[in-house]
């Protein structure tokens, strides 16, 4: 018979209070600034950013996570190689790290950082309070393949790559949101969500303190 264990909402770092909603399983410290992933029956820390943001707004930071790649595609016919010439080089693959209900109708964040090249700039992050993450490092990295080969299916049929992927560090990254009420936008490219898209958005703004 499985045990269940119960984890206390301390980070392992400082003692701080976690805050999360009830699907998360990273819990970011506002005090340490380290994001700290649930992994077995304990709390293993990961690399965390906060994102610079506009000053004076009223902000989110919700998670989304950064992993360094390089990457080579090969076709199986080489002649159709040259519809990827121009394809912007892609350093950093992007991944929600929020649940977003229908993000093929409103924009997936990540794919969306990825297919734009965007490289995000680092903020004080302490006392700073990000939004869980549901999705750990493993299932992060899951969204690699798929979200490469999304861009590349923009230009040439990807039906008979093949894929040669090396990934680098992974990095959580807290990206500010403004927060307007009945939307919020993206403070890194603007584009704007409807706030009944996010899930669990009342808990997110509780527990930053956002009215």
């Amino acid at each position: 018979m499985q045990t269940l264990a119960v984890l206390s909402l301390r980070c392992p770092k400082c003692g701080g209070s976690l805050r999360g909603a009830e699907q998360d399983v990273v819990f970011w410290c506002p005090n340490c600034a380290v994001p700290c992933e649930v992994v077995g029956r304990g709390f293993v820390a990961r690399r965390g950013a906060v994102a610079a943001a506009e000053p004076g707004a009223t902000l989110l930071y919700l998670p989304i996570w950064a992993v360094g790649v390089r990457w080579k595609i090969r076709l199986a016919d080489e002649s159709r190689g040259r519809l990827l010439r121009g394809l912007p080089p892609i350093q950093w693959v992007y991944v929600t790290g929020f649940n977003l209900t229908n993000a093929s109708y409103f924009g997936d964040p990540g794919l969306l950082y990825t297919q734009r090249g965007v490289r995000l700039e680092a903020a004080e992050a302490s006392g700073r309070r990000v939004a869980g993450c549901v999705r750990g490092v493993e299932d992060a990295l899951a969204y690699l393949e798929p979200h490469l080969l999304a861009i590349v299916d923009r230009r040439v049929d990807v039906t008979d790559a093949t894929l040669l992927l090396e990934v680098g560090e992974a990095v959580l990254w807290g990206v500010p949101f403004l927060d307007e009420g009945e939307t919020l936008r993206d403070g890194v490219l603007g584009l704007s969500y409807p706030a009944a898209a996010l899930m669990d958005l009342d808990a997110i703004r509780a527990a930053q303190g956002a009215p």
